[in-house]
């Protein structure tokens, strides 16, 4: 997928319910999502990369590892698990239609707020490692590591909401729509005490 053509969609959610997963150490966990894993009919894997999800997926479930210690092409697999695991297995509620990542990107990138406020920004648009700080997209052309998470606790949402409400209320040129799309959703998510999740790809 060109870079260009890439959305974000976010979501409320309870990231326990992934969080769940993470060093459990329950073995009907672990063949749950490798059936999960094996009967997405989008994903085509190899079989190599069948083995490859399989080891990553044993280490999330019975070392409680996530992006720690992995190589860049096992941390976009990782990525790829955590997505499926998302998909398959947590209750969310779509806050947005498919916003564009690119205008979306450039808005968060020319944003004129606090540090925290840009740092909580761009991890919506760049993902986040899950239980992490690190974004997943750093450099290059978003293609090469699409699809992604990004995610903000509610605590972190409100925050978000509360920084861009001030952007957006600066006079001057109007920002846009799509920040007020964030907010709405940072909003939404804080006074519903969710976590706001977004998915790009």
């Amino acid at each position: 997928m060109a870079k260009d053509d890439a959305s974000v969609v976010l979501y409320a959610v309870d990231l326990g319910e992934l969080l769940v997963w993470v060093g459990s150490r329950d073995p009907a966990r672990l063949e749950a999502a490798r059936k999960a894993i094996r009967e997405d009919e989008d994903s085509d894997w190899e079989p190599q990369e069948l083995e490859l999800l399989d080891r990553l997926l044993h280490r999330l479930v019975f070392e409680g590892k996530l992006y720690e210690g992995l190589p860049e092409e096992e941390r976009y697999y990782l990525t790829q698990l955590l997505i499926d695991l998302f998909d398959e297995f947590v209750d969310q509620e779509p806050l947005t239609e498919d916003m564009p990542l690119e205008p979306l990107r450039e808005a968060v990138e020319k944003l004129r707020a606090s540090a925290d406020v840009q740092r909580l920004a761009r991890w919506i648009v760049r993902g986040r490692e899950l239980n992490g700080t690190e974004v997943l997209w750093k450099a290059g052309p978003a293609s090469e590591v699409l699809s992604y998470l990004g995610y903000l606790t509610a605590e972190e949402a409100g925050r978000l909401a509360e920084g861009l409400d001030a952007v957006l209320r600066r006079p001057g040129p109007r920002p846009s729509g799509l920040l007020k799309q964030l907010k709405n959703a940072a909003e939404e998510c804080a006074g519903a005490e969710m976590d706001l999740l977004a998915f790009v790809g």
